[in-house]
């Protein structure tokens, strides 16, 4: 089956993006990266694709509180999120709907499981076009080893790709081992950055043959 390319030219200096294709968001704290991969989600289901959001930082409720438009697929089917977050606090959660919860955002065969489960479910509601990820390698790497992470982040990578899916994961650029270690596993990369006046900018590399420009977001 032909998928339809992303268009994400409200939030990325390029027009649109390749089925099959993992982007990494990747800068210094404060640069504003989880925002920028969430805002890429709720775009994506304002246009019609579906989500899986791996949340590693925030728990369920209140990732849902800050998206109302991530809240919305959650109650329409359209998209999944995995709180890795709640159950890591001691506190007890059950399933419901399109929420699932794992044991911390170490447990990397559940949250595999897990996505791959949300992957099949969006298809079967005629989601063609899946948003997906936003996973924190760092936050993800508190948890677990640097081997496992990279055989889980392996089969997420190839699942997006297979699937003509969209992936996103983040990670922060000063720890220079990590990235050299995960990046392979991406086909490309949204940097960014703070300017000296605390301007949050953006640019992406990979997709085109030559990096955009830099630009405020």
């Amino acid at each position: 089956m032909a998928h339809e390319m992303y268009d994400v030219g409200d939030v990325l200096p390029v027009d649109a993006i390749q089925p099959g294709t993992n982007l990494m968001i990747g800068g210094p704290p404060m640069s504003g990266k989880a925002e920028l991969g969430r805002t890429l989600v709720e775009d994506g289901l304002a246009a019609g694709d579906g989500a899986v959001v791996i949340s590693t930082r925030d728990d369920a409720t209140r990732l849902l509180d800050d998206s109302p438009a991530i809240a919305d697929g959650v109650a329409n089917g359209h998209a999944g999120v995995i709180d890795c977050v709640t159950r890591e606090r001691g506190e007890a959660a059950r399933d419901r709907g399109w929420i699932r919860y794992v044991s911390s955002p170490g447990d990397v065969t559940e949250i595999g499981i897990r996505t791959a489960g949300f992957f099949t479910a969006l298809a079967e509601n005629d989601r063609d076009t899946i948003r997906g990820g936003l996973l924190s390698i760092p936050t993800m790497l508190m948890y677990t080893d640097p081997r496992r992470l990279f055989r889980f982040l392996h089969v997420f990578t190839g699942k997006v790709q297979s699937g003509g899916h969209l992936g996103i994961a983040l990670t922060e650029l000063g720890d220079r081992e990590t990235f050299e270690r995960f990046a392979p596993l991406f086909d490309g990369m949204i940097q960014t950055r703070l300017t000296d006046d605390y301007e949050r900018q953006l640019r992406v590399v990979g997709v085109d043959p030559s990096p955009t420009d830099w630009v405020p977001y």
